[in-house]
């Protein structure tokens, strides 16, 4: 007799010779219950025929593995007790640890079904069994084993964020993340399986490190971020800058306390561009009280660059940032202190098409490298910029028009930054303060009307490339994108504009118009 196993979708058995059960047919005692005539479970445990392309051997992204066998001679209240064992890891170290229990009573003939439901990281690598049981009776065991598939690539965690990290009790915080090449995805604790990209707002009561799990037959990948939770405070004093001003050379600004206590005597620090330039002493402040101060040992008078220099080695706004925080050391008991600051941009503000870069632009395809300008290619990829022709009739002039390889799953993709010299070198963008991107995105009338395309933008910097959650378009749409880059001030980054496809497109079908940075004031 054979026992088989099997996951949800990749059909499991387990080979076990006749002596490892019983000798034979004729060898039972029917006096008492027996467990034989084990199946193979395939969609439900109600089912019970046997396939024939079975194997012992699981995947590490099987949701689960199921087990039936049948029960004979049962009497009254029967007990069939199912040990789940791990036995030796991948490295071959006995490890010998039940990782799942579970029993089922029984009082008649029939079949009885046991299920291990794989973790959040998939199954681990190595040698199982499953040991079955009657109390006082019949004992068997059934191996099987977990292995990886090298044949094919491991899960890639593109993005894993959230916004923002520390928050107060009863507030909430969005968790972003994207995933590509996985057939599972879930984080934990919660909120457990989730699609491959997405975002979610999350209300955690303590403080929770959240990981995040991406698996397929080849592996899995995680990555964890924390959210730290402070609880309400109550009585205590909460300092603000309501607004800051300039007088001639002097930088002014007001301070209020909207807390309900006394606050300590603070000083107000001024920041230029990050960096700490003045200092201003405030006396204690009585709850829901304001008043004016100033920055009297600082000389405001700030020096624009021009946006883009040519003798700059890299594209920086012209603006000067000045940040003024209120209790700048902290020192003061408040009961919310991501509060305390004001800023403003002084200045030419940057405003940048990255279109003017696409020449110059690093352009690949996942048929390779490319370069501009690009011919006509279905076969390798295709960017340049004209006019885009859109379903609802509008048509917009100096689009970048992109076409990803002509086969499922392909993308196309330019690393945007600021030529200098001849022959052009790449420099990178400084990102100024108060920075976003917006564009509009879609695909042009000739687009197929089952097309799915999914636009991307991220940052490449020192060789790291960070994406930004997507926006997935269907045929006859536009779509605003935009992203928030304030948390990447200062940092010089080159941009990415990305296009992946399900299914080929015709030549120059996706879209984007008018990919911008801006910088706010």
């Amino acid at each position: 007799m054979n026992l088989y196993l099997n996951s949800r979708h990749l059909l499991i058995s387990a080979a076990i010779s006749a002596s490892l059960i019983f000798t034979s047919c004729s060898n039972f005692s029917f006096f008492g219950p027996h467990l034989y005539d084990p199946v193979i479970v395939t969609d439900s445990l109600s089912d019970y025929y046997r396939p024939g392309d079975s194997s012992n051997i699981i995947y590490i992204d099987s949701p689960r593995v199921d087990c039936m066998v049948r029960l004979s001679g049962a009497h009254t209240a029967t007990t069939v007790q199912a040990n789940w064992v791990y036995e030796k890891s991948e490295s071959q170290e006995a490890i010998y640890k039940v990782i799942y229990a579970d029993n089922k009573t029984q009082g008649q003939d029939g079949y009885l079904g046991f299920t291990l439901n794989a973790p959040s990281q998939g199954f681990n690598i190595g040698q199982y069994r499953l040991d079955l049981s009657i109390a006082g009776g019949q004992q068997i065991s059934i191996p099987f084993f977990v292995k990886r598939d090298p044949s094919g690539p491991t899960p890639n965690i593109n993005h894993f964020s959230s916004e923002p990290e520390q928050i107060v009790s009863g507030e909430t915080s969005k968790l972003s993340w994207s995933v590509s090449d996985a057939s599972k995805v879930s984080i934990e604790p919660s909120p457990g399986a989730v699609a491959p990209e997405g975002s979610m707002d999350i209300t955690p009561t303590a403080d929770t490190t959240y990981t995040l799990w991406a698996i397929n037959r080849g592996g899995s990948t995680s990555n964890q971020i924390s959210i730290t939770v402070q609880q309400p405070v109550k009585d205590r004093a909460d300092l603000v800058v309501t607004d800051f001003w300039s007088s001639g050379n002097v930088l002014s600004y007001r301070i209020k306390n909207i807390g309900n206590l006394t606050s300590c005597a603070t000083e107000t620090y001024l920041y230029r561009d990050d960096t700490l330039e003045a200092k201003s002493y405030v006396e204690p402040l009585s709850p829901g009280n304001e008043e004016a101060k100033a920055f009297l040992t600082y000389h405001f008078s700030p020096r624009f660059p021009s946006l883009l220099s040519s003798s700059s080695n890299s594209a920086s706004s012209g603006a000067t940032n000045i940040r003024v925080c209120a209790n700048g050391d902290g020192s003061c008991p408040e009961a919310d202190y991501t509060n305390n600051c004001l800023e403003h941009n002084f200045g030419p503000l940057m405003n940048v098409n990255l279109l003017q870069y696409s020449a110059n632009a690093q352009w690949q395809s996942s048929a390779g490298l490319l370069s501009w300008p690009m011919f006509a290619s279905v076969e390798h990829g295709w960017a340049q910029i004209s006019t885009a022709q859109i379903k609802s009739g509008l048509s917009y002039p100096n689009a970048l028009l992109m076409t990803p390889p002509a086969s499922s799953g392909s993308w196309i993709q330019g690393a945007f930054g600021v030529p200098i010299g001849s022959p052009a070198e790449l420099r990178p963008f400084t990102v100024p303060h108060g920075c976003k991107f917006s564009a509009n995105v879609g695909l042009t009338a000739d687009a197929p009307e089952d097309s799915n395309v999914k636009f991307t933008f991220g940052t490449s910097q020192g060789g790291t490339v960070k994406y930004f959650p997507p926006v997935t378009v269907n045929s006859g749409q536009l779509a605003t994108y935009t992203v928030d880059l304030s948390g990447l001030a200062g940092q010089k980054v080159l941009f990415i504009l990305r296009v992946e496809s399900g299914s080929p497109l015709p030549q120059g079908s996706a879209v984007w118009i008018e990919p911008v940075l801006s910088q706010q004031r």
